[in-house]
């Protein structure tokens, strides 16, 4: 059975503590107040005998003729609150003191009687319901001493001593258990954040550490935890990344995967329509052979060359593009004034733009220098030209301009016409895809463009984009400008 969370506090190793050192204290009470309880009358009445026998030893060293003797046995009476009798060697009275106890003719009862070493006796005497203690000594002149000393206080001050014993062990120790509590609640309290800290720990929370301000073993297990918690936040950090890079290279392996599986359906599909057309012309050229339809023939192979041009093309287009992905293309980077790369290559478009009645116009700034393989862009350059042409519509412009920053220059190829739906921004730049459908194969629209754009870009570790505008598309793309 599970103990709750509530049950465990109980039994926390504060409370467990609070209680086995309040036990310990609890059992040394106990046992002080029953020595005391049970064996107090008897010390007393001990300490009592050895009163009384100090009194004996001291008057027998006296001299019975001295002038004082008498006195002093008066004296030992009032201290020490006894009655003395001293006998002759005939047993006659010498001393009888004045508050004598033997002639007050009550009855007289001896309850117990020991006999000492040196041969005094010790009695306990009953009389007229009254216990006294009661010493006899054969004097050193032979006469008899008797000294008698009331045991009822002897027992009122072992009360008392019980009493203040009692009172004074309660007090003592409730105050050792507020002590106790202090104690054991800060000895336990770093034990207790420590339990808490490796609680997170145990949920992978290295957030918070032990503080350190001892040191004994208590400060050395706090820096050995925290040490500890170090250690395993950076392992498990570490873990996380290769991890982290474990997935992103099985997502990588199956967006490769996916990538060939479409590559091949695509090219598979490209080439599908130019063979089954090159190979029907080519059967209808054979047939015209045997019937001798020469310009059948000629115009059939016509057809046949065309197609071959339209696969080389693509063939072409796909080694190129295979190449920048692969990296196997290296750059020839070289110094060139923008301005002059844009209109170079506009010029030569002057007749398409014509045909399409496109309205052109540029706005580059002389004089901006950049640097990078000059061919390779003037391919993006004609990519995306090429397809603002192919999607001109609405007031047919094509406005070519750029934005200068510190240390690029962005080149926009802006075209009116139809906005690129959302879904079809991030896929238009894969091989293969055409987000206008209309466009025929027949014109050389493969859908390869956008997809060597973006491979020439990662060469030159620049960026490359697209933007819908109120009232046509932006393509972009970045070059490098030159320190020179």
């Amino acid at each position: 059975m599970k103990m709750s969370k509530r049950s465990r506090k109980r039994l926390s190793i504060r409370t467990k503590m609070f209680l086995q050192i309040s036990a310990i204290f609890l059992i040394a009470v106990f046992l002080i107040l029953f020595i005391n309880t049970n064996y107090v009358n008897d010390i007393y009445l001990y300490n009592e005998q050895q009163k009384l026998k100090s009194i004996a030893e001291t008057l027998d060293k006296i001299d019975i003729s001295s002038g004082s003797y008498y006195g002093t046995i008066n004296h030992l009476e009032s201290e020490n609150n006894v009655s003395i009798d001293v006998f002759n060697i005939d047993g006659e009275p010498l001393y009888i003191s004045s508050k004598s106890i033997a002639d007050s003719g009550v009855t007289v009862s001896v309850l117990n009687t020991k006999e000492l070493s040196d041969g005094s006796i010790i009695e306990i005497y009953d009389i007229g319901g009254r216990q006294y203690i009661v010493m006899k000594m054969v004097l050193s002149f032979g006469g008899e001493l008797e000294i008698y000393s009331y045991k009822g206080n002897v027992e009122v001050n072992a009360d008392i001593a019980t009493a203040m014993t009692w009172g004074t062990v309660i007090v003592i120790f409730t105050l050792s258990l507020v002590f106790v509590f202090i104690y054991t609640r800060k000895f336990t309290k770093p034990l207790i954040k420590m339990s808490e800290i490796t609680e997170k720990m145990s949920n992978m929370d290295f957030s918070e550490k032990c503080k350190v301000n001892t040191k004994d073993e208590i400060g050395i297990l706090s820096a050995s935890i925290n040490n500890l918690s170090d250690s395993l936040d950076t392992t498990l950090a570490d873990l996380n990344e290769k991890n982290r890079k474990l997935l992103d290279d099985i997502e990588k392996k199956q967006t490769i995967d996916q990538l060939r599986k479409e590559f091949i359906s695509s090219i598979s599909h490209e080439l599908k329509t130019p063979i089954a057309i090159i190979k029907g012309y080519a059967e209808g050229a054979q047939m015209m052979l045997q019937s001798e339809d020469r310009d059948g023939v000629s115009e059939y192979c016509d057809i046949i060359i065309k197609e071959s041009d339209k696969m080389n093309k693509l063939v072409y287009e796909l080694l190129e593009l295979s190449r920048y992905e692969l990296g196997d293309s290296q750059l020839e980077e070289e110094v060139f004034e923008l301005k002059s790369f844009i209109d170079d290559y506009t010029s030569i478009q002057t007749l398409s733009f014509e045909e399409k009645g496109i309205t052109y116009t540029q706005d580059i700034p002389d004089g901006i220098n950049c640097i990078g393989d000059a061919i390779k862009l003037s391919m993006v350059l004609n990519n995306y030209v090429s397809n603002a042409i192919a999607h001109t519509s609405g007031e047919r412009k094509i406005h070519i301009f750029c934005e200068e920053f510190k240390k690029i220059v962005r080149v926009k190829i802006f075209n009116s016409g139809e906005h690129i739906k959302n879904e079809d921004i991030e896929k238009i730049w894969k091989s293969f895809y055409r987000a206008d459908k209309s466009l025929s194969r027949s014109e050389g629209h493969y859908g390869l463009g956008l997809s060597t754009v973006s491979a020439i870009q990662e060469l030159h570790k620049t960026d490359y984009g697209v933007e819908n505008t109120d009232d046509g598309v932006i393509f972009w793309f970045d070059i490098k400008k030159s320190i020179e």
